[in-house]
């Protein structure tokens, strides 16, 4: 799934939900993938555009999808 974000405080809301997650999430941009559950790694992506979420599991990636809709283009 790819996501974007329009503010600082969507990617705290971001990390804060993927922190909830029992499971890996992880976020990648053209050059790097990152933990989504930590603030500073997220910070060194480019967010100019969207960006591309890898969950473990298939169940997990669709109920990660529905608790992060906002963020989903």
């Amino acid at each position: 799934m790819n996501i974007h974000f329009a503010s600082l405080n969507d990617v705290k809301e971001f990390v804060g939900l993927a922190t909830l997650q029992p499971y890996s999430v992880q976020v990648q941009d053209q050059e790097r993938t990152v933990n989504a559950k930590s603030f500073m790694e997220m910070f060194t992506l480019d967010f100019s555009a969207p960006l591309s979420v890898t969950v473990t599991g298939v169940e997990n990636e669709a109920l990660f999808a529905r608790a992060a809709k906002k963020f989903i283009v």
